[in-house]
């Protein structure tokens, strides 16, 4: 099932410094499904280093439905500031054009999303990714968490 998404996010994730400074705090347990335009795919931490494949994880903590475009706005992001990646990330779940849209679900239990690094993740966008999120009404990691879950 290769295809454009899934070439692009594999090579992202391998050479983008952006991407290993963001993947840093994962744990190896850290699994998410990647709803692609092609099909599904699996990003893990197994190795110690991020990776995308095709098809589906077994129970992922979340899955992310990555438009074709949204990938592309992603891995075209040429900067290794992850803050300025994580607002990029957030205004594509706020996009109002479906075929950019970034939309997510999660299936992990909080504990457990903060047990394999997603807040670690969230940290090192630092005050940057903090206060967008803020205007955006998002007060706490707890609050981003049950946002995430249509709370």
């Amino acid at each position: 099932m290769p295809g454009p998404s899934l070439d692009a996010l594999k090579q992202f994730f391998a050479r983008a410094p952006v991407a290993r400074k963001a993947t840093r705090p994962l744990s190896r347990d850290a699994r998410v499904n990647l709803a692609l335009g092609e099909g599904p795919a699996c990003f893990t931490m197994e190795g110690g280093a991020p990776a995308v494949e095709a098809g589906a994880c077994p129970d992922p903590d979340f899955t992310l439905t990555l438009p074709d475009a949204a990938v592309r706005r992603l891995t075209a992001i040429d900067s290794d500031d992850v803050g300025e990646f994580g607002i990029a990330f957030f205004q594509l779940m706020l996009e109002r054009d479906p075929a950019a849209r970034v939309r997510v679900h999660v299936e992990a239990s909080t504990v457990r999303l903060l047990a394999n690094g997603y807040l670690g993740v969230l940290a090192q966008g630092g005050l940057k990714v903090s206060l967008w999120l803020l205007r955006k009404g998002v007060r706490n990691p707890k609050a981003a968490i049950d946002r995430l879950r249509g709370r």
